[in-house]
């Protein structure tokens, strides 16, 4: 009864987000070589999501996902450097018109002249113009000199960080919006090169190496030619065979350095509203981070870059220390966060909001998740340039049709490591060509854009020819 109280009740939410930060990255999901304090103390007090994956490895079509509720390509923002379409409203357009105070302080990455990666240092997507702050903003206030000092990561201090004044004005717009209805999304570039903090982070993982993952050695027989191409294009990716990982100690202090900024975001949220706030916490994509001898992300569905950290902690919703192993997508949280605040949901959203695995994580909304990729970005033509991929993962499988290359069929309750390619297997057929089919019946219901006859009539699956005269829609 409790919970169905609480299901009814308007909160306020704030949505905390990094930058490619892989989900085995924080100590709560098992890695005890991380530190990551404050995001395990989050995940202590409300659930932890096991099986939560972005829309599509690639910075600025997954925070279309998140900040438009649509597929990348629906959205329009394909890539890096493609904007949503004029028509697309935004989540702070939505909450806006519910009457919601609507703030976005950080990274943006979404839209603007040319697709600058800093922005432009005006407000976008219906937010409050007074608490923006962008990389553009970021610049301006510390000046060439600072930002160039910034990118060097050398003998920094809090405030010299763009992280570190994106926290500062995140816990102002806590203690000067807390007493009226609002959402505040928290966008920290952390840990994204330039891999910036100040050096006491880094000496945490000085000397130390990262706990070695078998698929490091995948040879990439069997794999689409455009894995090998991406290798070929990270120089040093490749951990060999019987070696240690080489760690990153800028990298991963950074992240260390965002769990300290998100820490003292909780501690005003405690302080201020948390009774009636929940906070979201996740990341835009993965890393591959020497898996399958890769670096970064790219035109690849293996785990490492699309399944990302997720943790809520919604008071009289999520039970303190829950987990919730059901699948649950990027693509469900502008409806989330829109039912939590009371707000209708906007029409042109793709996906259900996940209140139900919020009172009971044993529940599901989806028994299965769906992902994509096209390109990197406008500017890059390595890697096979345009690559157009789409994916299905369910519980414990795995398809990508990669349209120009070599399919791939993963049975994860095996091989969770991804290293065998089973897409021409016999005895994998009939499971495959039911995702298949999912998978092209997904692309028909969205009006996927890329959709058509390539997808359909695979190399291992001849014959299958999309209808050419389908029924016409109303």
């Amino acid at each position: 009864m409790v919970w169905e109280a609480a299901l009814s009740k308007r909160y306020n939410v704030v949505f905390i987000m990094t930058d490619q930060q892989r989900w085995d990255m924080l100590g709560c999901y098992g890695s005890a070589w991380m530190h990551t304090p404050n995001l395990d103390r989050l995940a202590a007090s409300g659930c932890r999501f096991n099986a939560a994956y972005t829309t599509c490895p690639v910075c600025t079509p997954a925070r279309a996902a998140l900040f438009t509720g649509m597929y990348p390509s629906s959205s329009g923002a394909a890539a890096n450097q493609l904007s949503p379409h004029r028509h697309v409203e935004f989540l702070g357009d939505v909450l806006t018109r519910g009457g919601v105070a609507a703030g976005y302080i950080g990274k943006w990455h979404l839209c603007g002249p040319q697709g600058k990666y800093y922005g432009d240092g005006r407000c976008q997507g219906g937010f409050l113009p007074e608490y923006w702050y962008d990389g553009k903003n970021f610049i301006d206030d510390v000046g060439q000199d600072g930002f160039a000092r910034w990118r060097a990561g050398k003998g920094l201090a809090e405030s010299d960080c763009w992280g570190g004044r994106v926290a500062d004005r995140a816990v102002r717009f806590l203690a000067e919006r807390h007493k009226q209805p609002f959402v505040l999304v928290v966008s920290l570039d952390e840990p994204h090169g330039p891999c910036s903090a100040p050096e006491s982070f880094y000496k945490l993982y000085e000397g130390t190496t990262r706990p070695r993952q078998a698929n490091m050695a995948d040879s990439l027989e069997g794999k689409p030619a455009t894995h090998r191409a991406f290798l070929a294009g990270h120089p040093g990716g490749h951990v060999p065979p019987g070696q240690d990982p080489h760690n990153s100690p800028r990298y991963y202090g950074t992240a260390s350095f965002a769990d300290h900024l998100i820490g003292r975001i909780i501690d005003a949220v405690d302080e201020l509203c948390g009774d009636d706030t929940v906070i979201i916490f996740t990341t835009d994509h993965g890393d591959h981070q020497g898996a399958h001898g890769l670096l970064g992300k790219g035109p690849t569905m293996y785990e490492e870059v699309i399944h990302v950290p997720l943790l809520v902690r919604a008071p009289g919703l999520t039970r303190p220390g829950s987990v919730c192993d059901s699948l649950i997508s990027h693509i469900h949280l502008a409806p989330t966060i829109c039912a939590l605040a009371g707000v209708e949901p906007h029409p042109q959203f793709q996906g259900a909001d996940a209140m139900g695995l919020l009172a009971d994580p044993a529940a599901k909304i989806t028994d299965a998740v769906f992902l994509e990729y096209n390109r990197f970005g406008l500017p890059h033509t390595h890697w096979w340039g345009c690559m157009p991929i789409r994916c299905i993962r369910t519980a414990s499988r795995k398809l990508a049709v990669n349209l120009l290359d070599l399919d791939e069929l993963y049975d994860l309750s095996d091989d969770g490591g991804e290293m065998v390619n089973r897409i021409h297997e016999p005895a994998t057929a009939e499971v495959r060509d039911r995702l298949h089919d999912r998978l092209l019946t997904w692309q028909e219901e969205r009006l996927d854009p890329f959709r058509g006859q390539g997808w359909w009539a695979r190399p291992w699956r001849p014959g299958h020819d999309l209808d050419p005269s389908p029924p016409a829609r109303a």
